[in-house]
């Protein structure tokens, strides 16, 4: 029986108090060329339930720290990272990655190949880009309304409306699809009202909180060329199929005020036309919403304001649609939207002879869009109650 006991367990595992529990990870590159890496590690003795919900619970302090490390590559600065540790790095609970601006504008292929064969690392992992700043910074803030600033830039992007997870796979998978763009979040630091333009940058880390701010458009080279905003980034969801919902707030011609619609159930359909070796594409958007705010004199009980009210918001869907794609199209000259994908399911022999120049025939397509909302409810009373 005692030699049962001392049999018991799991040999080729490692205690949970001998692990530095990550929860983000992020990439830069120094002055002199190197790669530096910086971790999020938690403070268990300071944590409760964080990693599962983000709630809060806990003594008092930052219930984490951050440890870097710089190298000539990926894992010579995991090594340099983890002699300053007194526990083994443990990824199993890494929830984000963040790369800092300026090395995902030099472009992040090299340092993608040890995330592709390190088989600790969850390809669901959400990654973003810090727009104008460096990771390390970013994981050195400490975020007002979640004591885990990782999970804090989670729930922001939630907020958006997209329903696409796993952004670091599905960054992956658009590297390798021909005549699509990879794309990826953007997250800005929220610096002090009383931080002047031009200061330090490591004045920026005391900054305390931190936004999404749209997406980075990407090249083929995993080069940073261009950003969209939040506005143009929702646009870009709403085409990809990942927007769960929206708000859209317009006005109705010759009246005072605005109204705003709360959409959901929204979709995308994306049709090519082929004509005289002449690539046109065809966006039709549709949605359904309820009326939240109503500033106008329009009566939303009679049928007729009601069509009024949606023909100004499919107006004002399709300019801002167009207006995306006509500056995706004519700045960067990069497919983001998957129309190549489109092409491809509906005609392959005729992607076939477009894919080799499919860059320029995208620059150059004539993209028409064609919204079709719906209000579904008005609220409990028809003109603004003000009125």
């Amino acid at each position: 029986m005692p030699s049962m006991l001392l049999l018991s367990g799991c040999w080729d595992s490692e205690e949970l108090n001998d692990r530095a529990i990550e929860v983000a990870w992020g990439i830069d590159e120094t002055k002199d060329k190197k790669i530096q890496i910086s971790t999020q590690v938690v403070i268990p003795s300071k944590i409760s339930g964080e990693l599962t919900n983000g709630g809060g619970g806990g003594s008092q302090g930052n219930p984490y720290f951050v440890a870097t490390g710089i190298g000539k590559n990926t894992l010579d600065a995991v090594q340099q990272m983890q002699i300053k540790l007194s526990r083994k790095i443990f990824r199993g609970q890494q929830r984000v990655i963040v790369i800092g601006e300026a090395l995902a504008k030099k472009g992040i292929r090299d340092i993608l190949d040890n995330y592709t064969r390190d088989p600790s690392i969850n390809l669901l992992t959400d990654v973003f880009v810090v727009k104008g700043n460096t990771a390390k910074n970013f994981l050195k803030i400490s975020y007002p309304m979640e004591n885990i600033p990782a999970v804090g830039a989670l729930k922001e992007y939630n907020q958006i409306g997209s329903l696409k997870e796993g952004e670091f796979l599905n960054f992956l998978l658009s590297t390798s699809s021909q005549g699509s763009y990879p794309t990826m979040p953007v997250i800005s630091i929220e610096s002090p009202s009383s931080l002047k333009e031009g200061e330090n940058r490591e004045e920026q880390s005391k900054a305390k909180g931190f936004r999404i701010s749209g997406i980075g458009i990407f090249n083929k080279n995993l080069k940073l060329v261009g950003f969209l905003n939040m506005k143009e980034g929702r646009v870009f969801h709403w085409l990809t199929g990942n927007l769960d919902f929206l708000m859209v707030t317009s006005r109705v011609p010759k009246e005072k005020g605005y109204f705003t619609l709360d959409l959901n159930k929204l979709d995308s359909n994306i049709e090519p036309i082929i004509q005289n070796n002449k690539v046109k594409i065809l966006v039709t958007l549709t949605g359904q919403g309820n009326i939240r705010e109503n500033n106008t004199r329009l009566d939303l009980t009679k049928i007729q304001n009601i069509s009024i009210v949606q023909n100004s918001l499919d107006k004002e869907v399709e300019k801002t649609v167009l207006q995306t794609i006509t500056k995706v199209q004519k700045k960067y000259g990069t497919d983001i939207f998957g129309f190549s994908n489109a092409i491809k399911r509906k005609d392959m022999r005729q992607w076939k002879s477009l894919k080799k120049n499919w860059d320029k025939e995208f620059s150059k397509a004539e993209i028409s869009v064609k919204a079709n909302l719906i209000v579904r409810k008005i609220g409990v009373t028809g003109p603004s109650i003000i009125e």
